[in-house]
């Protein structure tokens, strides 16, 4: 009888060609296929903003529309699908950014989060120096100046703003108060939920500056600053070790339901033209009926096929029905700040921003793929040779006994 670690090399469904997934070794979908239990991620972001179509304080909306950040303040406090996340975690190839599916590989792309999320995708880098007297930069924007025990490190305590900033009205006397309590509330948002690191509980310093100037605020591509800093969380998420992620999850569980309708809890109009695409969940009753486990998910996809899954959920009457913030054109895995606080990140980088200025020479222009690919195209055979399709031993049986038929 042939033992259960030959039976698993014969039913292993991939990579024939290991030279893609180098780090298929540490990969959380190889603790899975050796069937270890891996847990439900956490997902990290503030508990303490106030957000939704009910609770963005209306005194400042006009100056979160100016700055940009109108939009995702109202989806801050969305409910999460912490399985689903999961389950696409799993799936995620820190090698190329994309999510490996048996029918081929997909990802969330600066489209999705500017038509969900209401982020600008185009204009300057959200980059700038690390350094400066971080008590006097305080001082200086939100009006307070701070104890040592309001910092941990080069990051100020969410605590801090919490208690500090949470009640819009002992800071409406007078337009400077209420600016200084619009930049601490987009702090509190870049901290705790578009940005949030490994803790969700602190939030750098070094952003507070860039706040300075609401209108050049909402000039800052915030967009893919939040898609990249997503890229990076899904990355170190796939980790067997991890056990948590960061960064605009709730932009990956909305990207899934629109490409996923089979996993969607329901499909509600669109209707506030004045917010983006993702807000139509705000208020929608369903979320927890029906909620489905991780072993569902890992399921689905697994057995996921070819037209079950949507390539263009955005139609053009849509796209015509969104503020305009969504849809106007206007190796890095080793970075990290730890110990360089006083670095110019701009001239660090400057290869880097020269290659965003040139932003617009690289957008492709190639005609669409219609239709689906053949199994036996190009692609697909190199995909196929490349990558690992299924999660499970019982899958892969499945979908081989399938194809021999």
């Amino acid at each position: 009888m042939a033992s259960s670690s030959s039976r698993s090399r014969v039913l292993n469904p991939g990579p024939q060609d290991g030279s893609l997934l180098r780090y298929q070794s540490i990969h959380v979908s190889e603790h899975i296929w050796d069937s270890h239990e891996h847990p439900i991620l956490r997902v990290r972001r503030g508990h303490f903003i106030h957000a939704g179509m009910e609770r963005v304080p209306v005194e400042i909306i006009l100056h979160l529309t100016v700055a940009g950040f109108a939009g995702v303040a109202q989806l801050a406090s969305i409910p999460i699908d912490h399985e689903l996340i999961t389950a696409l975690v799993e799936r995620w190839r820190p090698e190329i950014h994309t999510f490996h599916m048996p029918p081929g590989e997909c990802a969330i792309t600066l489209q999705d989060i500017a038509f969900q999320m209401g982020l600008r995708i185009d204009g300057r880098p959200v980059i700038g120096p690390t350094g400066g007297d971080k008590t006097q930069i305080v001082e200086d924007l939100l009006g307070i100046i701070l104890p040592s025990s309001a910092f941990m490190g080069s990051s100020l305590k969410l605590t801090w703003l919490d208690e500090h900033f949470s009640h819009v009205g002992l800071h409406n006397q007078n337009p400077i108060q209420l600016t200084r309590f619009a930049r601490a509330y987009i702090l509190r948002l870049i901290g705790g939920f578009m940005l949030a690191d490994h803790s969700s509980s602190r939030v750098p310093v070094r952003y507070l500056p860039l706040l300075e100037d609401l209108e050049i605020i909402g000039q800052y591509s915030w967009g893919s600053a939040a898609l990249a800093f997503l890229y990076i969380e899904l990355c170190m998420s796939t980790n067997i070790d991890r056990s948590g992620i960061g960064g605009l999850t709730p932009l990956v569980m909305l990207w899934a339901w629109d490409r996923f309708p089979f996993l969607s809890p329901g499909d509600p109009p669109y209707t506030r033209n004045d917010l983006p695409y993702g807000a139509r969940w705000l208020g929608f009753q369903n979320f927890r009926k029906g909620r489905k486990d991780l072993a569902y998910f890992r399921f689905k996809f697994d057995h996921l096929k070819c037209d079950e899954f949507v390539w263009q959920p955005y139609s053009i009457d849509l796209m015509h029905t969104l503020p305009a913030i969504c849809t106007e054109p206007n190796q890095l895995h080793d970075i990290t700040l730890r110990g360089k606080t006083g670095d110019n990140w701009e001239s660090k980088f400057r290869g880097v921003l020269e290659h965003w200025d040139r932003r617009l020479d690289w957008v492709v222009s190639n005609e669409p793929q219609i239709g689906l690919l053949s199994s036996n195209s190009e692609y697909m055979r190199w995909y196929h040779t490349h990558t690992g399709r299924w999660m499970s031993r019982d899958a892969t049986v499945f979908a081989l006994l399938d194809q021999r038929l």
